[in-house]
């Protein structure tokens, strides 16, 4: 007989919420994490601390601004310090909450201890070997850095020395000057914010545009953006080296056939995060996986018919790599119920919205109009700024645009992009009528408040059903 129903190998979102749902049916469950914190990487080192300190330097940003509302004031003080301990104060608070919440469920043993496969069915702890019916893999993943699997770095970065998100929260101080490598969500999320907080910043993308994998209008506009906030873009560059050159951190590239040099005080990497997966043995377990990433069907179901996975470890055409906290409780929700149950849940990668927290902010759900042309499928689309909206004027808040896709015969809605003034919660009328295949007509029939920032949804749908007529 095994010692458990369940054995989870990590405390994050994903973790948690398996461990959860198999609680409420009764299932005896391990939890097992071995750092030193619980709560996985959203409470850690994600969501908690980097919004924590974008509303720090988006109130900078605001004071600088206020004049042009009327309201007279001296410029912004920038206590990082301060800023520090409330960021660090906040994830002990959600750590804490997430820890006493664990030990609130029934049937369900925290484990503080690292965890290894010793056989397709048996993990090893540090004291004893633990058996159970089924094993869940959540165990996360950490920034890409040199050495690791996920390519090559110029020469000279290592030895240079650089930053990574996880060290952000933990400066003593701010430098005086920044240069980030990577064009992603963290990448600008981090560059907007030392920009606010009054730090030369220079972002070096090796693609043409940030944000490669989204929308091309969204990327150019919030470059556009960023770029006027002080932010320098250089892009679509080769990086030929990094050293340490004057007191400063000196990068070498190629950029539009001539060879450029930029220098500042610290690097921060930001090019993306690999699947921490280092001492599982994956591979004695009979799990399959595609560069480190954990391969699972849609009923998230590894390789070894025993052994679930979710969160940011997984990857595979059925699933895809979302590193999103959403798509990580939601993985863990199926694996609860699926391990235990005869009718299946699937994991539906139709609605996997993103947002990057900028200002303005991007909140994206379904296709690109590159993405659907690629599918062959008929499509129009339409295009509304926010620099005609009246809730947006009056808020001082005009920059932006929302762009719609749908089907060109049947009108259902296939995307919305929007960058704006609380673009990460304006998505969240689209996941809604995209989760009712809703169509644009559905979405202009429906009344909106005047004025309000939500009512610029409308527009693009009406000019779509024009172009339907």
């Amino acid at each position: 007989m095994a010692d458990y129903d369940l054995a989870v190998v990590g405390g994050g979102s994903a973790g948690y919420h398996a461990a959860r749902v198999a609680s409420n049916q009764g299932k005896s469950v391990a939890l097992i994490e071995g750092a030193e914190r619980f709560g996985g990487l959203c409470i850690l080192r994600g969501c908690t601390p980097t919004k924590t300190m974008l509303r720090s330097a988006e109130i900078a940003q605001l004071v600088r601004e206020s004049s042009e509302l009327g309201i007279e004031t001296s410029a912004p003080v920038i206590n990082w310090p301060r800023i520090v301990q409330r960021t660090a104060d906040l994830v002990t608070e959600f750590a804490d909450y997430r820890h006493d919440s664990a030990r609130g469920l029934e049937h369900v043993d925290i484990i503080r201890d690292w965890a290894t496969f010793d056989s397709p069915d048996t993990i090893r702890l540090s004291d004893r070997t633990l058996t159970a019916d089924h094993y869940v893999i959540a165990t996360g993943s950490a920034p890409r850095t040199p050495g690791t699997e996920s390519g090559a770095h110029p020469p000279g970065l290592e030895e240079t020395g650089y930053l990574t998100s996880d060290d952000i929260p933990l400066l003593p101080e701010l430098p005086d000057s920044l240069i980030v490598f990577g064009g992603g969500a963290v990448a600008l999320e981090f560059a907007q914010l030392f920009c606010r907080l009054g730090i030369k910043v220079t972002v070096i993308q090796r693609s043409p545009l940030i944000l490669s994998n989204m929308d091309a209008d969204i990327a150019v506009a919030l470059t556009r953006y960023l770029g006027a906030e002080g932010v320098t873009f250089v892009t679509d560059t080769w990086l030929e080296k990094v050293e340490a050159k004057d007191g400063l951190k000196t990068c070498t590239v190629h950029v539009d056939g001539r060879v450029e040099s930029y220098s500042a005080q610290e690097i921060l990497l930001a090019i993306g995060r690999r699947p921490a997966v280092t001492g599982l043995n994956c591979d004695v377990a009979g799990i399959e996986c595609t560069d480190g990433w954990v391969d699972v069907d849609d009923r998230m179901r590894t390789s070894n018919p025993r052994v679930f996975a979710g969160g940011d470890v997984v990857g595979g055409p059925a699933v895809g790599a979302h590193q999103l906290v959403h798509v990580a409780v939601r993985h863990g929700e199926i694996i609860g119920h699926n391990a235990f149950n005869e009718s299946q849940l699937s994991f539906d990668r139709r609605l996997v919205p993103e947002a990057v927290f900028t200002d303005p902010a991007i909140g994206i759900v379904g296709l690109t109009d590159q993405q659907a042309a690629q599918s062959e499928r008929p499509i129009l689309t339409a295009i509304e700024s926010f620099e005609e909206q009246g809730k947006a004027l009056t808020m001082g808040q005009a920059k932006g645009l929302v762009k719609m896709i749908a089907d060109a015969e049947s009108g259902e809605i296939l995307g919305v992009h929007i960058l704006g003034p609380e673009g990460a919660d304006l998505i969240h009328e689209a996941i809604v009528l995209m989760h009712f295949r809703a169509t644009v007509h559905d979405l202009a029939s429906i009344p909106h408040l005047h004025p309000t920032l939500a009512e610029i949804m409308i527009d693009p749908a009406e000019a779509i059903i024009d172009q339907m007529n």
